[in-house]
């Protein structure tokens, strides 16, 4: 309560100072001679030019489309706005016009003198971060510590940028990466859902933050992450063992948080939508001294939303703060928290049931079976801090440190149970259930990375150590009930709340994860790079249960090796070719053999090639890529030494190695500007995996998967308007139900086509209409058992948002 009232005074807060934004000084003309001491690192051209009005107090006048994708070096030192404009627009085709009191960016005017032939050959300092730029690519990624292009990275990457997640107004990572290239959501027990990349879960060991692992637990099920905070999400596809270790070789997913900016900057965000759907988001900051060498920002953000089924409803606030401080020329501080919390109302766990006979319910999208009084609450507290030291030439050490800790409170009427489709007999409440966890995890990064000279040229190395640690408390109790649900016609009050029992379980474990890693890209020539890495892992988990004694999980892994080796051909200054290969590694110890030692890991090994390009220059990457991926070593039973491992944690069974999991298929994917104001993110997936037996290893991912999302802003005098769409369409699906193999359930193809218009009514403010599902589709989102897990996909919705920057 305290959080959203706290919140509700910042946003009226910056609604205050909203006139003192609009306040505009005079006098360009005196102000383009007149001198500053600067300290801008290199950045969007627009935000850099907003840096630059703000020291010198005069307008600037541009029109978005000329700077978009277009980065800014930085600036250092005394020197007038003549020059720090000239420097800014260097390269850009731009020039600066002082008009009266407003400086006026336009493009340079061809000269009337024909000269002879000059060849310019010019770098400009790349950035990964996207806010600012209006784009939905990025020059540079960052998800393996070193900053390269998705070019010169010799496996699939996807970046939902800043750009992407206002235009679609994706709040939650769950939302992100569902738009995100080969990425589908499958349902899991209690509501913490995951997501598969390839048919292999990506689960929390696979997310990083800032690319420090360990610390989020539960971010697209639980204990959902606020994208509010966020610059960016890269999402690589395939093993990660270089940037992980264990893991499943899904992938990997690194969120980008938003940094101090060097201009004062305010911005607002309001949006209202189908079934309640209320927002209100505030992000401002700047520099804190006259000298901009201290830099800070807050974001918050306070959601108020309504389901299109019945009962629930969620009240989500947030905020986020960080300071940013220069200890000098070359150390920069920062230091940062955040706050989540999420109360639903009506909380569902497990969603609906099916026919027995496999069929789907026959039923309205507005059915559920809750009872009023279910309820998750969730809250998350984070500390994070990092230092980073610039060394002599391009070297540069950074450590970082993130502290989590999370709560979650959860009690529900469970409905379960197989439909008859002629009675409509057979899903019962069969078990009120309360769960209690908390959570508190640490993560620590160290690395140290630049380039040297050897052989005549010039190669980068990344070498660093990370280790986390995650301590989980977890209580639950049940009451039995039994009662019938009218699937028709479900009472939400037919059971009155009950008073929670004495614990009956208390579950404890202890999770810790330490690393040390090595990379390199060599110059073999000039147009070929090779990428060469790896890790050394060492993991230590345990859990008991602290009521009953019994221990219910004990592993060690130590020196485990995750190699990691790319080759990429620049076949010119846009195309390269490239072909890889990485692995990581799932402990298995808790499987003893016939002769009582632990069995080895199951390591995922991903190979893969492809063909990358980056078009007009760097506004537009697109990339094909074929992929195979094999987890071998699996636990299976050894039918030759049933029940004579009865100290195994796992089964009174003894297990080998054998067991083989395999996925192949191919990837098209595009992002950026493809022609002046027309961005777009697609990619079109094709899979297929299967285990020893052939079946699927991840049944609810579909062998064909195309996601876009694209928006145009109109040209010439209807250059306020921007017009965009999305679709998703995926090919159908089916197996055999887990709950009765001799049953097969599925789900059709579907296509889903999002519409949306955005109308910029003055420099500072822009609203927009999204309307999504235009066409009604009715689908189930996933599947999971006969008896339980079923939802359907949201129905047609409307949302209309407002967006203020000052």
């Amino acid at each position: 309560m305290a959080l959203t009232i706290a919140m509700r005074c910042l946003v009226w807060s910056a609604l205050a100072v909203l006139p003192m934004a609009h306040a505009q000084n005079a006098g360009s003309q005196a102000a383009m001679t007149t001198s500053r001491n600067l300290s801008l690192s290199a950045q969007p051209l627009g935000q850099a030019l907003n840096a630059l009005a703000r020291t010198w107090g005069v307008s600037v006048s541009v029109d978005a489309a000329l700077v978009e994708g277009r980065t800014a070096p930085a600036l250092q030192g005394v020197q007038t706005l003549n020059e720090a404009l000239a420097k800014s627009l260097a390269g850009s085709g731009l020039e600066a016009v002082s008009m009266g009191a407003v400086v006026q960016i336009r493009p340079k005017a061809q000269a009337a003198v024909t000269l002879g032939e000059v060849t310019v050959t010019a770098q400009g300092e790349l950035n990964p971060m996207t806010e600012g730029t209006g784009s939905y690519t990025t020059r540079q990624i960052s998800i393996g510590k070193t900053e390269l292009s998705i070019r010169e990275t010799p496996q699939s990457v996807s970046v939902i940028t800043r750009q992407q997640m206002d235009d679609k107004n994706l709040h939650s990572l769950d939302e992100v990466l569902a738009q995100a290239t080969g990425v589908t959501k499958t349902q899991r027990n209690f509501g913490d859902h995951k997501f598969a990349i390839r048919g292999f879960v990506l689960d929390n060991d696979n997310y990083l933050v800032d690319g420090v692992p360990g610390t989020v637990y539960s971010s697209v099920g639980w204990l959902p992450l606020d994208t509010a905070i966020y610059d960016r999400v890269e999402v690589l596809r395939g093993a990660a063992g270089l940037q992980v270790g264990a893991a499943d070789p899904s992938g990997a997913v690194n969120l980008v948080r938003k940094r101090p900016r060097t201009e004062r900057h305010l911005e607002l965000a309001l949006s209202a939508g189908s079934w309640g759907n209320l927002r209100t988001e505030v992000d401002a900051g700047g520099p804190l001294n006259q000298e901009g060498s201290v830099r800070g920002r807050v974001v918050a953000a306070y959601q108020d939303r309504g389901y299109f089924y019945d009962v629930s409803r969620s009240r989500a606030p947030m905020l986020y703060g960080v300071v940013e401080a220069d200890l000098g020329r070359d150390t920069t501080l920062a230091i940062g928290a955040r706050r989540q919390e999420k109360a639903i109302d009506g909380f569902w766990l497990f969603g609906l049931p099916r026919y027995s006979d496999g069929g789907a319910l026959d039923l309205s999208r507005t059915t559920s079976l809750v009872q009023n009084w279910n309820r998750q609450k969730g809250s998350v507290t984070e500390l994070f801090s990092d230092v980073e030291h610039r060394l002599q030439g391009d070297w540069r050490v950074k450590l970082s440190l993130n502290r989590t800790e999370g709560q979650l409170d959860q009690k529900a009427a469970i409905a379960r149970g197989a439909v008859d489709r002629h009675t409509g007999i057979g899903s019962r409440f069969y078990t009120l259930y309360f769960k209690d966890a908390h959570i508190v995890s640490h993560g620590l990064d160290v690395n140290a990375s630049g380039s040297f000279e050897a052989f005549g040229r010039r190669h980068q190395m990344l070498m660093g150590a990370n280790g986390s640690r995650q301590r989980v408390v977890d209580q639950s109790a049940g009451l039995g009930d039994g009662s019938a649900i009218d699937i028709s016609n479900p009472d939400h009050g037919a059971i009155p709340e009950p008073v929670r029992p004495e614990w009956e379980s208390q579950g404890r474990s202890r999770d810790e994860k330490y690393g040390i890693y090595v990379s390199a890209r060599l110059q073999l020539s000039d147009p070929l790079h090779l990428s060469l890495g790896g890790r050394l892992s060492w993991l230590k988990y345990n859990a008991f249960d602290s009521l009953s004694g019994q221990v219910s999980g004990n592993y060690r892994q130590s020196r485990e090796l995750t190699p990691y080796a790319g080759l990429v051909y620049d076949l010119n200054r846009q195309w390269s070719a490239y072909i890889s290969y990485a692995d990581s590694f799932q402990p298995q110890s808790a499987y003893l053999t016939a002769s009582g030692t632990p069995l080895s890991p199951a390591v995922g090994a991903n190979y893969e090639a492809g063909l990358k390009g980056e078009l007009h220059g760097g506004r537009l990457n697109v990339s094909a890529a074929v992929f195979g991926i094999r987890k071998k070593g699996l636990a299976v039973p050894d039918a030759a030494h049933a029940g004579l491992c009865p100290s195994s944690l796992a089964s009174p069974d003894c297990y080998r190695s054998g067991g083989n999991l395999r996925s192949k298929g191919f990837e098209l994917e595009a992002s950026g500007e493809l022609l002046p104001g027309w961005q777009v993110a697609a990619g079109y997936t094709f899979v297929r995996s299967h285990d020893d037996e052939g079946k699927s290893i991840s049944a609810e991912t579909p062998r064909h998967l195309l996601r876009a999302s694209t928006t145009y802003r109109l040209p010439g005098e209807w250059s306020a308007w921007t017009l965009g769409g999305a679709v998703a369409a995926q090919s159908g699906y089916s197996y055999f139900a887990d709950d009765d193999t001799s049953v097969r359930m599925g789900e059709g193809g579907r296509v889903v086509l999002d519409l949306r218009a955005a109308y910029r009514m003055d420099r500072n403010w822009t609203v927009s209409v999204t309307v999504a599902n235009v066409a009604d589709k009715k689908y189930y989102a996933m599947l999971g058992q006969l008896r339980r897990g079923n939802y359907f996909g949201e129905p047609r919705s409307v949302l209309l948002a407002v967006r203020g920057a000052f």
